[in-house]
């Protein structure tokens, strides 16, 4: 709603002054000038303490995300090596089944 009302408020004014004697180029320019300028969002006031809590709060989220990933790296490895003990032992009692077999 507030983006048709700029846009009429701009149309209007470039109709007025095309109809007040200037020419149609200035009524276009003013037209779009005016409903850029009106199109615009003002700077809004950031409270300090609000900022800070935002940034703490990026910062927290950050370090949580590090502490995730060093965990699964570390249960990745952890895994790795159960991994390797468990082929390292599946290995020897194939060999030792291997050996008895044998005799």
């Amino acid at each position: 709603m507030k983006h048709f009302i700029r846009f009429f408020v701009s149309l209007l004014v470039a109709m007025i002054w095309y109809h007040l004697g200037g020419g149609m180029e200035v009524a276009i320019f003013f037209f779009l000038a005016l409903w850029a300028i009106l199109s615009l969002n003002p700077i809004k006031f950031q409270n300090p303490r609000l900022r800070e809590e935002y940034i703490e709060k990026l910062k927290r989220a950050k370090e949580r995300k590090r502490e995730l990933e060093e965990a699964r790296l570390a249960e990745k490895k952890r895994l790795k090596d159960d991994g390797m003990d468990k082929e390292e032992k599946m290995r020897l009692d194939f060999e030792n089944l291997k050996k008895k077999t044998l005799y």
